[in-house]
């Protein structure tokens, strides 16, 4: 009877409730929400100064959108779980100094990423495309829609390696591997580089952040410094770091293992080597995806020209490097880019899944999921965009390139494992 009576008491604190005012109140009042709505505020006076193109204003509301519906699904899964961002917050201090301060060199480098991507676009439409926009009649207005874009894009991707993003999934994480709630909860977060399963797990979220914020970041910068513009539109970018987020948040559920006396570090070698390939790989990818003639004679339609003057000089030499024009032209072309890197940072994330071994298509639910959901993100932009909508055959090249970069980690691992078999001979 008072073994029953205890276990009922544990169950009632670990279970210790949390308002949904609560859990939408911080997601609200999140800094980097506040940001993206003040570059939403930016481009609504732009359009009402008159500004005569209102696909600024539309671009960056739905990029703030997104980032809402990311910051609310981690607070009210944490609210799941009896959290709250008060308590996230009061127990900070007792989380692993080691670990805390890995995960505070992750937020430098997503918010030095996301500048780096937010000036690049500035440069691009002020003094690279088109002669840039001070070269233009009219000057406040593009400023200030530029200057719109530039911050909603760079805290889009700043969001992705933030500090409250990363404590959230630390918590759910914890919540998810372990199956605590509530005060045991915050008691099993200040040990949890403690557990070798629960370390993998959050290693497997850094990495994969790193890994989205930094190529998402790059890709913008050389699409926009090379003249065609930011690869992705603001709402594009909001759903790659999203997707990064959302992915480093989902695990499978591990038992309770027992505690380590050392702690374990939150990067190693083989971490940071494989994420390091990754990246490499998929910058590699995209540069050949938005500048080669193969894929570019895929999702551009070239006009034939059968009027010639008799001063024109005709090669029959092909251009294989080119830079894609900015507009409706290269639009399903940056459509193709989104969805690709989009199927690329799920299979940087099933990487990490499967670092372990393949027991079950459990263990790649949530990357089968978010493939779906970028497949009809794709698809949604297209229907808004009829310039940008994507064909059956678009689509299967776009998968087959995710296909190659699991082929490249399949002979990465292939080659790693020869080379650490003939050092154990």
């Amino acid at each position: 009877m008072i073994n029953s009576v205890q276990q009922e008491q544990k169950c009632a604190e670990q279970k210790s409730s949390v308002s949904l005012s609560a859990a939408l109140m911080g997601a609200v009042s999140n800094k980097y929400f506040v940001i993206s709505l003040l570059s939403v505020v930016l481009a609504g006076i732009a359009y009402f100064l008159g500004s005569e193109d209102v696909s600024c204003l539309a671009d960056v509301s739905a990029a703030a959108l997104l980032g809402l519906l990311l910051w609310v699904v981690q607070y009210i899964w944490l609210r799941k779980y009896g959290i709250s961002r008060k308590m996230i917050l009061e127990n900070s201090a007792s989380v692993d100094p080691r670990l805390a301060g890995s995960l505070g060199d992750l937020n430098s480098l997503g918010s030095t990423m996301g500048a780096l991507a937010g000036i690049s676009v500035v440069l691009s439409e002020l003094f690279i495309i088109n002669g840039g926009a001070l070269n233009s009649g009219e000057v406040v207005l593009p400023i200030m829609e530029n200057i719109a874009k530039a911050v909603c894009i760079g805290s889009m991707i700043s969001v992705t390696t933030s500090r409250p993003s990363l404590r959230c999934s630390l918590y759910i994480i914890t919540g998810r591997s372990t199956g605590a709630r509530g005060s045991e909860l915050l008691k099993k977060t200040c040990r949890a580089s403690r557990s070798e399963g629960l370390m993998t797990r959050i290693q497997k979220m850094s990495y994969l952040r790193i890994a989205g914020a930094v190529v998402t970041a790059l890709v913008i910068v050389m699409s926009a410094l090379s003249g065609a513009g930011s690869a992705f539109t603001c709402a594009g970018t909001a759903f790659l770091c999203m997707l990064a987020v959302g992915l480093s948040g989902c695990c499978a559920k591990g038992k309770d293992e027992k505690l380590s006396d050392e702690k374990l570090p939150l990067f190693d070698k083989e971490g940071r080597k494989k994420c390091t390939q990754n990246c490499v790989f998929f910058m590699i990818i995209s540069f050949l995806f938005m500048y080669t003639l193969p894929f570019r004679s895929v999702y551009t339609e070239y006009t034939l020209r059968q009027d010639y003057f008799y001063d024109d000089v005709v090669t029959e030499r092909f251009e294989i490097f080119s830079i894609p024009a900015p507009g409706d032209e290269s639009a399903a072309l940056m459509n193709g880019l989104f969805i690709t890197s989009a199927l690329m940072i799920i299979v940087i994330s099933g990487v990490y899944a499967l670092s372990s071994g393949f027991m079950s298509v459990s263990q790649i639910s949530s990357e089968l999921i978010g493939a779906a959901i970028s497949f009809g993100a794709a698809a949604c932009y297209g229907a808004i965009n009829k310039a940008a909508a994507l064909d059956p055959i678009q689509y299967l090249v776009a998968a087959s390139i995710a296909c190659l970069l699991i082929v490249l980690n399949m002979i990465a691992y292939l080659i790693e494992k020869r080379r650490l078999k003939k050092q154990s001979e």
